[in-house]
């Protein structure tokens, strides 16, 4: 299966969502719970914030130096559930969201194949058999 797809899957399972489109972030601010920007501070070091749109910039809450914290964060508040986040489609390369996501899965393969079976999430007969085949569930009788 393909990553898009498997990830397409793991948010809709957890009730999150990304969107890389900044009118998502900007233009009704309702819609989005978080939003992940670059900024660069008066002496031209870079530095992310991580907040609601409408919140304003806490630095010991909400400012980060290093992307390095940021992935974990991101996945983090995504797999917690219910969650709209903004980034830009740059940012979610460079952090390897995408990868972090699929690595991810795997926890909830069992879960999400359960759900799938009860019809409790929509996925294709083609997607339900090879999830089972790659995390070797089987049929119950």
């Amino acid at each position: 299966m393909k990553t898009e797809r498997t990830i397409e899957i793991l948010l809709k399972f957890v009730d999150s969502e990304i969107t890389h489109n900044p009118n998502d972030a900007y233009a009704n601010t309702t819609d989005v719970d978080y939003v992940l920007e670059q900024e660069s501070t008066a002496d031209g070091f870079s530095v992310y914030t991580f907040k609601h749109p409408n919140d304003e910039v806490c630095i010991s809450e909400n400012l980060y130096y290093y992307d390095s914290d940021l992935t974990e964060l991101i996945v983090e508040a995504l797999l917690d559930g219910g969650a709209k986040i903004y980034i830009d489609e740059y940012m979610y390369e460079d952090l390897y969201i995408e990868s972090e996501l699929e690595n991810q899965f795997e926890e909830f393969a069992d879960k999400i194949i359960k759900e799938a079976i009860e019809g409790d999430i929509i996925i294709t007969k083609k997607e339900l058999e090879e999830l089972k085949e790659e995390y070797y569930v089987e049929d119950e009788e």
